[in-house]
């Protein structure tokens, strides 16, 4: 299996003995002017071990927790390529790489059906009697009140989040403007009232570059 030969990989860079592959070798040189904790990099790859078919969730709190052991952890690892070591900014970041992971999945939507996989959690598709077999058949009804749902969970991780960000210092700003293509998806996706087919959601967001610099320059996402 793929992970596998990472989790390998990645466990023969941290013993000092890095296998002649280019990311190895990489990470192997990162190592020695960054202090980079082995248990995110292990973190992520059993959640992708776990969930390598990319099988429906059960639960929001399923979505939530994928989320936090990938998207988050990535978060983690560049606050400590920054030297950053602060409670307040990882209670953040963990916010935010909900946002990121959970917003990832709605933008997926359109392709994962084309691969004949719902990504919605159980729970919220059997709340509106959503059945998978209808929606791969193309029929949506009630698509748009179930990632209605799906965004208000990663909004309220949003709102968390930026309701923390003065506790944040400022050197850890890079690493939270990852959240802000999100924040505008979130937005778009609201206006085109959560429907993730609408093509507008597909075209790229020419403002985006000038809302990062904004964002940095204000400490708000």
């Amino acid at each position: 299996m793929r992970l596998e030969f990472w989790k390998d990989t990645l466990n023969k860079v941290y013993k000092g003995t890095p296998p002649q592959q280019p990311i190895a070798i990489a990470l192997t040189e990162a190592l020695k002017t960054s202090s980079l904790s082995s248990i995110w990099f292990k973190r992520i790859i059993s959640e992708r071990i776990s969930n390598m078919d990319d099988h429906q969730f059960m639960t929001m709190k399923d979505m939530e927790n994928y989320a936090e052991n990938t998207h988050s952890c990535i978060l983690y690892l560049q606050l400590e390529s920054l030297g950053i070591k602060d409670v307040n900014t990882d209670h953040v970041v963990s916010h935010l790489g909900k946002v990121n992971g959970i917003t990832t999945f709605l933008r997926s939507i359109p392709f994962h059906i084309s691969q004949n996989r719902l990504v919605l959690p159980a729970e919220i598709t059997a709340k509106h009697h959503i059945s998978q077999e209808n929606v791969l058949r193309g029929d949506t009804t009630g698509m748009e009140d179930a990632v209605y749902d799906v965004a208000t969970a990663a909004y309220d991780q949003l709102l968390t989040a930026r309701s923390l960000l003065k506790s944040v210092p400022s050197a850890a700003m890079p690493v939270l403007l990852s959240a802000v293509s999100n924040a505008r998806y979130l937005e778009n996706l609201e206006k085109a009232n959560f429907n993730v087919f609408d093509r507008s959601l597909q075209k790229k967001d020419w403002k985006l570059p000038l809302v990062l610099w904004k964002s940095y320059k204000t400490g708000v996402i």
